[in-house]
C-alpha cells in the first residue's frame, strides 16, 4: 500500500501533517462562511455572493484533495453544496444584471428619461421576483432538509480520513487539478461555451491553490493574479450574454426600440470581452508553468498515488 493511501473510512493516526492542517483550515474557514450565509434572512447582494462562493470553494477543496476525505461523505457533501449554490443562482444573476445594465445606461447618457425608467423598473421587477422565488424555496421542506444536511456535514468529525498529508503531498494534489484546464487553454477557447468551461476550470484551480499560495509566493501571486484576471473577464463576458438574452426576452416590457438599442450595445461589449478573455487565458499557461517549476522540488518529495 502506498504511504499516502489510507483505508476507507479510517483516519490515520499520528501527528497531523503540515499539508493536512492547511486543508482542514481551508475547509473549516469556508464552513463558517457558509453557516453565516445559510440564514439569508435579508437575501442581500453580499449575503448571496458570499454563500455561493463559500459553497464553490468547499466543493473544489473536496474534489482536489479527495484522497484526504471519506469518499461517500465527501461526495454527498458536494451534491448538497451544489444544490445550495444553484438555489441562489437566480438572485445572484438578477443582481449582477441590474448592476451591468445600470452601468451601461449611465455610460450611454443619451437614453430618454422614459426609456431609463422602463429599464430600471424592469430590472427591479426581476430582482424582486428572484428574491420572492428564493423566499418561497426557503419555506419548502427541501430547503430545510438541505440546511440540516449542510450542518451535519460541517459538524461531522469523520469527513477527514488522512491527517498525515505533507505539504508536498498537498502541493501535488493542487498541481493535479490543472490537467483539464491546461488542455482547454491549449486548445485556444473561442466560443462562449468553451470560455465558460475554461472559467469553471480556472476557478477550481484557484481555489485549489489558495491553501498553498504562500509556497513559492512570487510565482503563486503572479499565477493567482492571472487566474483572477481571466476569470473576471470571462465572467463579464457570460454576464453580458445573459443580459442580452434577458433583454430579448423582455422586449415587450422594455419596448422594441429600447430593446434593440440595448442588444446592440451588449453585442459590442460581448465581442470586446471575448477578445480580451482569449488574450488573458493565454497568459495563464505561462504563469502556471513558472509555478510548477518553482514548486517542483517540494512536490517531488511526496509523489501522488
Amino acid at each position: 500500500m502506498s504511504p499516502n493511501r489510507v483505508t476507507k473510512g479510517a483516519r490515520t493516526s499520528g501527528a497531523t501533517g503540515d499539508g493536512a492542517m492547511r486543508v482542514e483550515a481551508a475547509v473549516r474557514g469556508q464552513q463558517r462562511l457558509l453557516a453565516a450565509a445559510l440564514a439569508l434572512e435579508s437575501a442581500g447582494v453580499e449575503d448571496i455572493h458570499r454563500g455561493r462562493v463559500a459553497a464553490r470553494r468547499l466543493r473544489s477543496i473536496l474534489k482536489t484533495f479527495r484522497p484526504m476525505f471519506e469518499p461517500r461523505r465527501a461526495r454527498l457533501y458536494r451534491v448538497d453544496l451544489r444544490s445550495f449554490s444553484r438555489s441562489l443562482a437566480g438572485v445572484r444573476e438578477a443582481d449582477v444584471r441590474r448592476e451591468l445594465m445600470t452601468a451601461l445606461a449611465e455610460r450611454d447618457g443619451s437614453l430618454q428619461p422614459a426609456d431609463r425608467r422602463r429599464l430600471d423598473a424592469a430590472l427591479e421587477d426581476a430582482c424582486i421576483a428572484s428574491r420572492e422565488a428564493l423566499q418561497r424555496h426557503r419555506a419548502e421542506p427541501g430547503w430545510l432538509a438541505l440546511g440540516r444536511a449542510l450542518e451535519r456535514h460541517a459538524a461531522g468529525q469523520s469527513l477527514f480520513v488522512d491527517n498525515s498529508a505533507t505539504l508536498g503531498r498537498v502541493l501535488g494534489l493542487a498541481a493535479g487539478s490543472w490537467k483539464r484546464p491546461v488542455k482547454l487553454l491549449a486548445d485556444d477557447p473561442r466560443s462562449a461555451l468553451e470560455l465558460h468551461e475554461v472559467r469553471l476550470a480556472l476557478k477550481h484551480c484557484r481555489y485549489a491553490l489558495e491553501p498553498v499560495a504562500d509556497i513559492a509566493p512570487k510565482a503563486s501571486e503572479r499565477l493567482m493574479r492571472r487566474l483572477r484576471q481571466a476569470q473576471d473577464c470571462i465572467g463579464e463576458h457570460r454576464d453580458t450574454l445573459l443580459a442580452e438574452h434577458w433583454v430579448r426576452s423582455n422586449e415587450r416590457q422594455l419596448g422594441r426600440a429600447l430593446a434593440q438599442r440595448l442588444v446592440s450595445d451588449l453585442h459590442g461589449r460581448e465581442a470586446l470581452l471575448r477578445r480580451r478573455a482569449r488574450k488573458r487565458c493565454g497568459r495563464v499557461l505561462e504563469e502556471w508553468r513558472r509555478w510548477r517549476a518553482a514548486t517542483s522540488r517540494l512536490r517531488a518529495r511526496s509523489k501522488p498515488d
